[in-house]
Formats: C-alpha cells, structure tokens, sequence
C-alpha cells in the first residue's frame, strides 16, 4: 500500500481591516465557564432560525400557505468578499504518509517553504496562513507543530503555519451520524421509526449503519423524516387532522408585508419549537428532571425535529456563512455531541474554536478564520474539505489515467499541472459554449 498526501491552496477574498489586530483578545483563564455555553439570548435566537426553518417546511408542504412563499424567501446576507468566487489552486501531491509525524513534518514544511516563497516572489512581508483539514488532520497538524517548538527560527517552528483549523464538511457528517446513531435501529420496525420510513420510501442506499460512505442518501433520508415531523407537529398543534384542512385564524395578507407575513408565521410555529427544545432548556438551566414515565413516540419525535432542525441549519449556515449564527450552532452541537458522547472528539473540537474565537485569536484574525473555512465555487458555497473531497476524485482521475507510467517523479509532476489544466478547460469549454450535462436526473 502506498500513502500520498493531497493538498490545495485556496485564495481568500475576505478582509477584516477594521477589526483589531491585537493577539490574544484577552486571558483565557479569564473567561468566564459561561462564554462556552448557550445563553438564554443565544438560545432564543436559535429558536428563531428553528422556527424559520420548519415556518419554511410548512409553506411547501401546507398549500393554504402558498402566499407566503416569498416571505419565507431565505435573505442572502454575505460579506461582500462571500459573493466572489475562490481560486482554488491544487498543489502537488506528496509521497507521505500522514500516520507518521515525520511525514507530517515533512508536509508541514513544504506549507511553510510555500507560503515563504510566495510572499517573497510578491515582495511582501510573510504574514501567517491558516492550515486545515478533518479533526484527525488538524490533531497530527497541531502535534507536529508542537514537536517543533523548542527550534532554533521561525521557519523551523513553522510559526507562519497559523491557525490550525478543522473542517465542517467533516463535522456536517458527524452530526448526521449521531442523528443515525440515536434514532436508527434495525431491529425497530415500528411506523415512527427512521428504519422503518427507510423501508417504505425505498430507500436502500441509506444505510444507517455507514453514513459517512452513505452520506448523501442518508442525508436525504434524514430530511424526509425530519419534514414529515415537523408537518406532523404542526397539524397537531393547529388541530388539524390533514394539511388542505384551511384554519379559521388565518389573517388578511394582502396589505400585510413580507416580513409581517414572515413574523406571523415564525410566532406560529414557535410555540412548537419551544415545547421540542424543553428538555434541552431545562438541562441549560440546571431544572432538568428525569420523567418517570416517558412517552417514547413522543420523545422519538421532539429528538427527531430538535436535531433534525439544528442539522438543516448547521447545512444553512455552511450555503450562507455567518460568523455569528455559526458559533451559536457551535454551542448547541457541542451540548449534543458531548451528550450522546463523553468522549466526542469533535466536542472537543469545538470547544478549541470557540476558546480561539473568543480569546486567543484577535478580533481580525478569528473572522478570518471561521470564513476561510468556506470555499465559493461559482454556483455555491461549500465547506473547504468538501472542495478537497472533489479534487482527490479529480486526483484520482488523473492517476488512473497514467496506466503504467505511474512513479513519484511523474505523480508530482503530473499533480503540479492541474490547476493550469483546468483553467485551460474551462476557458476551452467557455469559449466554445460547452454545456455540461449532469450526471444524475433531479
């Protein structure tokens, strides 16, 4: 077996020069336990986008809801910088083995040897450069950099290889599979079950046993289950036995604006979402009690609309990054994924982002980084890993190609001329009005 590491240089866009430069922002020793956790102006506000969310899902699915369609219409709010799509440069890719740190030395290097080389061929000063990759990457990343702290200079502390990120596209996956973990059970055949709705949706790519090869079936899966309690609850909640049942409290619209429309609606579905998230409230504040005698179907449904909003906002917030919203969500995952885990290794995870969003990281630096983790690829915005997921089957591609002639000389040769290859074809395809078809029928 042979290892081989990939890499990819993505282009920022984004800047934040008025923000403060000053590192850390404070001690954070000195912040208080109470930073890392939801507040109750935190929780509120995610009930909020919760609401929304299932708001959202009731005006496709409720057609005495149609004249809301627009007003459920997501505002697009990126940075000015979002809006510009990335360059994305692969670079080659290197016979290393990154279970060795070593090898995970030897990577690092070729970064900062890099980024030094670029920054002088611009006649710049060196400024740091953010690296990153999956929770497993950013730990062998961070452990070899450790290994050199006590060198001699800068270069060989690789002190320009700063900060060390994980990636959400990872951690996307990690929350569907806690999703699968707690709520998929073959054994279970009952109707309310998500094994059950996979079986009678003919839904047999989704294997909830293996959701990180099964993503996105799985993802969809998850979504059909997460729209059909949440239109469930809501018909309860109304009192309505269907969803072409139109109720009698339904107001004048028609001198109503879009975002009375919209408010109208999220205060309906609140109070639903409130009732979902009590246990969670209830734990937050220190009054949780254990019920005696628990209904299952209805603990089944508050787990499945409670996660299954927090997962599709998590996937919201990834299309449309926000600083804000995103470190909020953070939070709430963290609860979740320490819950169902002691020992989850992306609770951990976020908990390091949000001591370096807080404290030490500046101002400057911590928007930097929370937006270098997205990539614009033309048409949309992606997690950064999930751009390298995509350039690995293109490696990949490109390799199998080679046939015999397959030596580390010519895998890094051949790897080097990507990006250059694929700006030829591009602007190949663009001049000649190329359409490019999809691959699957929607």
């Amino acid at each position: 077996m042979e290892h081989w590491f990939g890499s990819a240089a993505i282009i920022q866009n984004v800047e934040f020069n008025n923000l403060s430069d000053i590192t850390p922002q404070c001690d954070l020793r000195q912040v208080p336990n109470t930073r890392f956790l939801l507040s109750e102006d935190e929780l509120k506000e995610e009930v909020y986008h919760m609401s929304y969310l299932a708001a959202k899902i009731m005006v496709e699915h409720f057609p005495w809801l149609q004249f809301a369609m627009d007003a459920m219409n997501e505002v697009d709010d990126k940075i000015p910088g979002m809006h510009v799509r990335n360059t994305v440069i692969p670079l080659p890719i290197l016979h290393k083995n990154e279970q060795k740190y070593t090898d995970v030395i030897d990577i690092l290097d070729s970064y900062q040897e890099l980024c030094d080389s670029t920054f002088q061929a611009a006649e710049t000063t060196t400024q740091k450069t953010q690296i990153g990759g999956d929770q497993l990457t950013r730990e062998r990343f961070s452990g070899a950099k450790r290994l050199r702290a006590a060198a001699l200079t800068e270069t060989e502390r690789l002190e320009g290889l700063s900060p060390i990120t994980f990636e959400l596209f990872h951690l996307q996956m990690t929350v569907l599979s806690v999703f699968y973990k707690i709520l998929y059970n073959t054994e279970n055949t009952d109707s309310f079950t998500l094994h059950s709705q996979k079986i009678r949706l003919l839904r047999k790519e989704a294997d909830g046993n293996d959701v990180k090869n099964n993503y996105d079936s799985c993802k969809d899966l998850a979504e059909s289950l997460i729209k059909a309690y949440v239109i469930e609850a809501a018909c309860e909640h109304i009192g309505l036995p269907n969803t072409d049942i139109v109720p009698e409290n339904i107001p004048d619209t028609t001198e109503m604006s879009n975002e009375e429309i919209r408010s109208w609606l999220i205060d309906q579905v609140s109070p639903i979402i409130q009732n979902v998230i009590k246990s969670t409230r209830s734990s937050l504040n220190g009054a949780y009690i254990q019920e005696t005698n628990p209904d299952p179907v209805f603990k089944y449904g508050n787990i499945v609309i409670e996660l299954g909003l927090i997962f599709m906002d998590l996937c919201n917030i990834l299309k449309n990054p926000n600083r804000e919203r995103l470190l909020v969500v953070m939070k709430y995952l963290m609860i979740i994924l320490k819950g169902h885990n002691n020992r989850s290794k992306y609770a951990l995870e976020i908990l390091r982002l949000l001591c370096h969003q807080y404290a030490l990281l500046s101002e400057k630096t911590a928007h930097e980084t929370i937006y270098g983790l997205f990539v614009n690829t033309g048409r949309t915005i992606i997690p950064a890993d999930l751009q390298m997921e995509y350039l690995v089957r293109l490696t990949n591609g490109q390799l199998r190609s080679m046939c015999s002639k397959v030596t580390e000389k010519s895998l890094v040769k051949r790897s080097s001329s990507f990006f250059g290859v694929n700006e030829i074809s591009e602007q190949f395809d663009n001049e000649t009005f190329t359409i490019k078809r999809a691959h699957r029928n929607i």
